[in-house]
């Protein structure tokens, strides 16, 4: 028997640690234990937070601590320069900020490529389906992420920064086709704000 699609439907929780900004706006659950990934079938999978239907289409939604993880490194690399050994602190920093990109890319391309799978079966498992769940065009997938902390210096802001841009740019290059409509990733106001003005404001 088919299930009904509201039963996902909540108020989005960004669960971001410290940050006290409620969204005020709904969406469906995709992933956790009252997730659509586990009606589905394929809660062994990977997936983003929420769909989220604006304007007729349905967005992909991820919250993450992205920001807070690139300030924790740049935490560690202050810790590395105590290291008296000058050799192997220059390597450790060479080899740990290209991995933590490379996983975290790879992590977010397939959280994307597992929820589009779980999208394709939401009509195999439920009923009475807003039209935006029956659209087979490419979907936006919106990586929200934790405001930059204000108290870094310029230089570590500037740095947390780039490492997004980058990160955002090579997200794109790995799904941007005919199913990844756009890769957006926004600080969380920005993105709270979008919900209402319809008007995003994109770090990339």
């Amino acid at each position: 028997m088919k299930a009904n699609l509201t039963a996902h439907l909540e108020t989005m929780q960004h669960e971001i640690s410290g940050i006290d900004l409620d969204i005020k706006h709904q969406g469906y659950r995709v992933d956790g234990e009252a997730g659509i990934k586990k009606v589905v079938g394929l809660n062994h999978t990977k997936s983003v937070d929420y769909f989220h239907i604006q304007n007729h289409h349905c967005r992909f939604i991820e919250f993450s601590d992205l920001a807070r993880g690139q300030e924790d490194l740049l935490g560690w690399q202050d810790s590395l320069e105590q290291i008296d050994n000058k050799l192997h602190r220059n390597k450790f920093k060479k080899l740990l900020r290209p991995l933590l990109k490379h996983v975290t890319c790879d992590e977010m391309v397939t959280k994307f490529n597992d929820s589009t799978e779980i999208f394709n079966q939401i009509p195999e498992h439920y009923l009475d389906l807003p039209t935006a769940f029956l659209d087979k065009q490419a979907k936006t997938f919106f990586i929200v992420h934790s405001p930059i902390n204000d108290a870094l210096p310029d230089e570590a802001k500037a740095e947390i920064i780039r490492f997004l841009s980058t990160l955002a740019a090579k997200i794109s290059e790995h799904l941007e086709d005919e199913i990844c409509h756009r890769v957006k990733l926004m600080l969380l106001e920005p993105f709270k704000a979008s919900l209402t003005a319809n008007s995003p404001n994109v770090i990339k």
